[in-house]
């Protein structure tokens, strides 16, 4: 399968406002600060992180990244190697998958992905011989690639009788072919027409620890350089063979990552450094780190056609030794690939790396803060005296404060970059389940007179409230709630809150009345739901909103139910949920939203459209009633990196749509944005249009439903639309399907009702 290559649009969206992506386009948002694996080409320096590979150029000093974003087939990186003959950078993956990444496009060779076996499919190293062609190590054994007819052209299966070895790397040396595998170091002539056949490999009975794993392989001076891995903090063992005999270096390494050579140097990365012989067995120099640098984790190392050092380091990114000076290189981008919750506002956008246990218990994960600013910083923030954060929600005083929910430590105050308050039993009415840190939040909320509610989970008063001038107050409502597993909180658009009690238990429903200080003024109500019959609904709910309309839309285990009429939940009488048929074009039948999914999370765009989130089949965008699919995206037909969602956030301003999945986080550009009362800053985008943009224009800053027409300077109607929420979208063709010809449009623009109009102009450059 063969992909465009887009390297300069991965480069600046990396520096793009939010307002700058186009409609359609993905952008990845994953860690490229942990540096797995390294490679050097002429012109380009890469390293490899789990989701990705970036690039660095020391000519000009640019830097880009590859990912599923913009060309590459998957995630979870294991290997990356490169090769001057065609240019060619190949990525490995830990479930097989390889791409070949050539200047113009990418190439994805899916056959040991998709080879039907047991075992490891792991790619693990890639080597490239003088006839064209990538050995490739794998979990079962050596695949050889050709370049020029992008296949496989043999399998080598060298275990005992033919089974399946886990091979780590490959090289030649003296006319044999050397695999450095988990069990010994194995070799055949690089001239036996029949290395297909597993009797034509023998073990080297001479290398001491025979039987050992073996994991670096290198040629340096005329010698076989092997490296005897222990797999624990005991010291590694380096061999060099002369040809005549095996021999140990005397310097001790732990847990060596990589071997690399070149003409005057071996480099060996090791976790107390990196090690340089200039000679063999010369003296040792240990570069035990990089200058100005205190932290430091080379990971693997490779060298590049100068002689210089580019390390993949899981701290620092990527480390390239110049002139003997060491340059740091990271892309923009968050600390770590955590992603549980995501609030996009006008500003910014912030996404939690904390989480839950499935059976509802703590993963102790340090308070992450990753935050994304207008002008595509990011700045991830961490505190080690909160853990498993799972929500944060805006406060309405103060534009750059947040309360974060904390799942055993309470409520933090986020404000301006850091934790600046936090409150617990020792100075609010929060409880906890038991002494030390289980004071559960599923979540708080402000309802429209600036109280704080929050959700306290599994304690006698399970419910809390912080007025605006400070005073706190719980309430005993553990005998209706009755549940160890209580999650979100959400104020209506009415005034009631609505408590999430999952694993069955359905709803909790708190109308604080006029005094929210005063049980007296309370009405409440626990229910599991049920339709307009009485018939019980799906009642493990994991996901609520409320859409524009008013209605709520809960994501259970068993696909959607909605309510029309929440605001009357108090009213068992009239109050009612129920599923969203689907028309079945193939039965002819009626089936039921997503019936067969857990919906995880659920969120409204500006156009009253439903997006989706699943924990097995990705996402989906229905229309406003849920009953048309517009879009379905997975890992397998988008930059997904999981069908796993954790939860969806869409930025109220730009439509930009975006994922926390189990993986990390992408985006994608929707075509609805969020509405305005009225008129006033309308822009269309991208303008002036250049000749090789094809995608769709977009005119923004438009109030719900606007009618929107685009006409020539004469005055003739070239195209007419209706925004979705406050944009409307212009594919650059007139009614009739043709391209428009050079010149300036303009674009009149009016609410329904005729009483608001706005107009600019749009220059079209065929």
């Amino acid at each position: 399968m063969k992909k465009p290559l887009i390297l300069l649009i991965a480069v600046l969206y990396c520096l793009q406002s939010f307002a700058q992506v186009p409609v359609g386009h993905w952008r990845d948002h994953y860690a490229f600060k942990q540096g797995l694996y390294s490679a050097a080409g002429p012109t380009k320096l890469f390293v490899a992180v789990e989701n990705g590979v970036f690039w660095y150029s020391p000519s000009t000093g640019s830097t880009g990244k590859i990912s599923t974003a913009n060309g590459l087939s998957d995630i979870g990186v294991s290997a990356i190697g490169y090769s001057p003959y065609q240019d060619l950078l190949v990525v490995g993956y830990s479930n097989g998958n390889i791409d070949l990444v050539f200047n113009d496009q990418i190439v994805n060779l899916p056959h040991i992905l998709q080879k039907p076996m047991m075992g490891s499919k792991q790619i693990n190293h890639f080597y490239f011989d003088s006839n064209k062609h990538i050995y490739v190590s794998t979990g079962f054994g050596i695949v050889v690639v050709n370049i020029d007819k992008r296949e496989i052209k043999d399998t080598y299966y060298i275990g005992q009788g033919g089974t399946e070895l886990f091979v780590n790397q490959v090289i030649e040396y003296n006319n044999r072919v050397y695999a450095a595998t988990k069990s010994g170091l194995i070799s055949a002539s690089i001239d036996d027409p029949l290395l297909i056949h597993y009797a034509s490999w023998s073990i080297e009975q001479s290398l001491p620890g025979v039987e050992s794993e073996f994991n670096s392989l290198a040629v340096f001076n005329n010698n076989l350089i092997v490296n005897q891995s222990t797999g624990s903090l005991m010291p590694d063992v380096v061999w060099y063979f002369d040809s005549f005999a095996w021999n140990q270096l005397t310097n001790n390494f732990t847990q060596v990552g990589s071997i690399a050579a070149d003409e005057s140097n071996l480099i060996i990365s090791s976790r107390q450094g990196i090690g340089t012989y200039q000679s063999i067995p010369g003296p040792l120099s240990v570069l035990t780190a990089y200058t100005g640098f205190q932290q430091f984790q080379p990971n693997y190392v490779s060298i590049d056609n100068k002689g210089n050092l580019v390390v993949a380091d899981i701290i620092l990114g990527m480390m390239y030794n110049h002139d003997q000076k060491w340059t740091q290189v990271s892309p923009n981008s968050p600390e770590d690939d955590r992603t549980y919750f995501v609030l996009p506002t006008n500003d910014e956008l912030f996404v939690l790396g904390g989480a839950r246990t499935d059976i509802w218990s703590n993963r102790y994960y340090p308070l992450t803060i990753h935050s994304l600013s207008t002008n595509s910083r990011w700045f991830t923030y961490y505190n080690y005296n909160f853990f498993d954060a799972v929500r944060i929600t805006p406060s309405p005083f103060h534009q750059n404060e947040f309360y974060v929910s904390s799942w055993g430590n309470g409520i933090a105050v986020y404000r301006d970059g850091a934790v600046v308050d936090a409150y617990d039993p020792s100075n609010s009415s929060l409880e906890t389940i038991l002494p030390g840190a289980f004071c559960r939040i599923g979540g708080v909320a402000f309802d429209s007179q600036g109280n704080l509610w929050a959700s306290n989970a599994g304690v006698t008063n399970p419910i809390s409230v912080r007025t605006p001038d400070g005073t706190w107050k719980s309430f005993p409502y553990q005998g209706i709630i009755n549940s160890q597993r209580q999650s979100d909180i959400i104020a209506s658009p009415s005034g009631q809150l609505w408590v999430i009690l999952p694993s069955g238990g359905g709803f909790f429903v708190l109308d604080p009345g006029d005094n929210p200080l005063s049980t007296s003024s309370h009405r409440t109500r626990k229910f599991k739901p049920f339709d307009s019959d009485g018939a019980a609904l799906p009642n493990d709910i994991s996901s609520l909103a409320f859409d524009r309309d008013g209605y709520l839309w809960a994501g259970t285990n068993e696909g959607v139910i909605v309510s029309y009429n929440p605001h009357r939940v108090l009213e068992p009488s009239v109050f009612s949920f129920q599923k969203v048929k689907i028309p079945d074009v193939v039965q002819g039948l009626a089936v039921y939203l997503l019936e067969s999914e857990t919906v995880s999370s659920i969120a409204v765009d500006g156009a009253n459209r439903k997006w989706f989130g699943t924990l097995r089949s990705g996402a989906f965008l229905q229309s406003a009633d849920g009953s048309n699919q517009i879009h379905h995206f997975t890992k397998e037909n988008s930059p997904l990196p999981s069908n796993n969602i954790q939860h969806i956030g869409i930025h109220p301003k730009t439509g930009e749509v975006f994922f926390a999945t189990d993986k990390g986080m992408v985006s994608y550009r929707g075509d609805a944005t969020e509405p305005v009362s009225k008129f006033g800053k309308v822009y269309a985008f991208p303008n002036p249009v250049r000749p090789n943009y094809n995608g769709p224009i977009t005119i923004t800053g438009l109030v719900d439903n606007t009618v929107v027409k685009i006409t020539d300077l004469a005055g003739n109607l070239v195209y007419e639309t209706q925004s979705l929420g406050g944009q409307a979208l212009w594919d650059g063709k007139t009614l009739n399907g043709k391209r428009v010809s050079t010149g300036v449009y303009l674009f009149f623009c009016a609410d329904i009702n005729g009483e608001q109009s706005a107009v600019g102009k749009i220059l079209f450059v065929k």
